[in-house]
């Protein structure tokens, strides 16, 4: 499906942001329609097979709460939707093209973050972005394994709430890994977080490919796996696919570093 068949179905499953107004604050108005922020050059991501997804259990616990859903307002004034999740006090990694997609015009403005979002309720707040980046890669070339963007809170929820961990693996223990990946899809009623799980099929040198069924609205979710402690650790950040494969822009050395130096 083309992207701009997506952005149309996407629009005609969320039209309704002003419903969720108390969620973002008596004085936020809708310009148009929510849409997610597209992919760039390879197609949104998309459900491989029969759809797995199911919605999660209860986003008051770990590692739900730590998964939020962003809604994006743009330079034109139009509202976008992705997801993002905590991976400091302050700090919540997504896709770049959430926050910036030169191609199509759109850069944000203003972001609002609700961790664990669920539906209309905002069980842990609702908190609008300090500031905002992408990866430079990102902003020069538009590279597709440069994918990935920070918004920073102007408080440090994740104290109270915690955040993911994020690791780099070697293609031998990534390949085959199973991973998890949890977000706000544009198909399911609006604010609601669905996971699914999957193994990853190939490592590349900065994307690996999985089998976990997703939707635009999930963009920016983590990949994860847990740790010998079971506490949950990020892989990499979902971007987009297709219908045979969808797509994780991977923590590789050079993402690594690109989210310390966005830690806060």
């Amino acid at each position: 499906m083309s992207i701009e068949a997506h952005l149309q179905l996407q629009q005609a499953f969320v039209p309704d942001l002003a419903a969720a107004a108390p969620l973002f604050g008596a004085a936020t108005t809708v310009a148009a329609p929510v849409a997610s922020a597209a992919a760039p050059t390879l197609q949104p991501e998309d459900i491989i097979g029969t759809d797995d997804r199911k919605q999660s259990p209860g986003t008051r616990d770990a590692p739900w709460r730590l998964v939020c859903h962003l809604v994006i307002q743009n330079t034109q004034g139009r509202f976008v939707t992705g997801t993002g999740w905590l991976a400091g006090p302050s700090t919540v990694i997504t896709a770049g093209h959430n926050l910036l997609y030169a191609r199509h015009g759109h850069a944000a403005s203003r972001v609002w973050v609700v961790p664990g979002r669920a539906g209309q309720q905002a069980p842990h707040g609702t908190l609008v972005s300090a500031a905002f980046d992408t990866h430079p890669a990102w902003q020069q070339t538009g590279r597709a394994d440069a994918d990935v963007g920070v918004v920073w809170l102007p408080q440090p929820i994740g104290r109270t709430l915690g955040w993911f961990g994020y690791a780099v693996l070697s293609d031998a223990v990534l390949t085959g890994q199973r991973v998890r990946t949890s977000g706000y899809p544009d198909d399911k009623p609006l604010g609601t977080q669905w996971f699914a799980d999957s193994a990853v099929h190939r490592a590349m040198p900065n994307l690996f490919a999985h089998g976990i069924d997703t939707w635009p609205g999930q963009s920016g979710s983590p990949v994860f796996g847990n740790d010998a402690l079971g506490r949950p650790v990020s892989l990499g950040v979902h971007v987009y696919g297709n219908v045979h494969e969808n797509l994780a822009v991977r923590i590789s050395p050079s993402i690594n570093a690109a989210i310390g130096g966005w830690w806060r």
